[in-house]
């Protein structure tokens, strides 16, 4: 029993200084509005687009993000979503070198240059989708690490059940108020 016992204050311990080493809400001016869900990433999604659910709503693009982003209120988060809208541009404008490169040559090119161009501005625009979204990914990945923060002066209560190897079971339970 007092083995048990033990047991459980010392993974209520060692939970709470895990949740203590990465807890950045202190520095926070405003609590995080309660009214947010977590956004979801479909499994199966590839560095070219992802799908995001929000609320177990589907969305039609990443920029149906920017909402709960903006009521978060997050200055990493504003910021790879800014780099997202501008990789996204980038992106847009590379496509149309190729047009304007036909535009202005005319028959007068040759065929090689054209598919050199258009090649290059294909790959380049890929490489620019590519980063695009991966700044997308790390803003979704910081706003529901901020969604799993505490908010300030609450009560954490958690519970273990633990079955051991010797057919016995281990349950622990802990609490703790956090204040700021």
């Amino acid at each position: 029993m007092i083995v048990r016992f033990s047991l459980s204050l010392a993974m209520l311990f060692l939970s709470l200084a895990a949740y203590a080493q990465r807890d950045t809400s202190f520095y926070r001016q405003s609590a995080v509005p309660a009214h947010l869900r977590p956004i979801e990433r479909a499994a199966g999604s590839s560095a070219l687009g992802s799908v995001y659910f929000y609320g177990g709503k589907k969305l039609n693009s990443p920029f149906s993000l920017e909402v709960p982003f903006i009521e978060l209120n997050d200055p990493q988060v504003n910021q790879h979503f800014r780099n997202f809208r501008t990789w996204t541009t980038i992106s847009r404008l590379t496509g149309l070198v190729s047009l304007a490169y036909f535009i202005t040559t005319g028959s007068r090119s040759n065929a090689g240059q054209y598919w050199t161009v258009y090649g290059s501005s294909l790959a380049l625009s890929l490489g620019t989708i590519i980063v695009a979204n991966s700044q997308v990914n790390k803003a979704v990945g910081r706003y529901n690490t901020m969604l799993r923060q505490v908010p300030p002066n609450a009560i954490r209560v958690g519970a273990v059940y633990t079955p051991t190897s010797l057919g016995t079971s281990v349950v622990g339970f802990g609490g703790a108020l956090v204040i700021r």
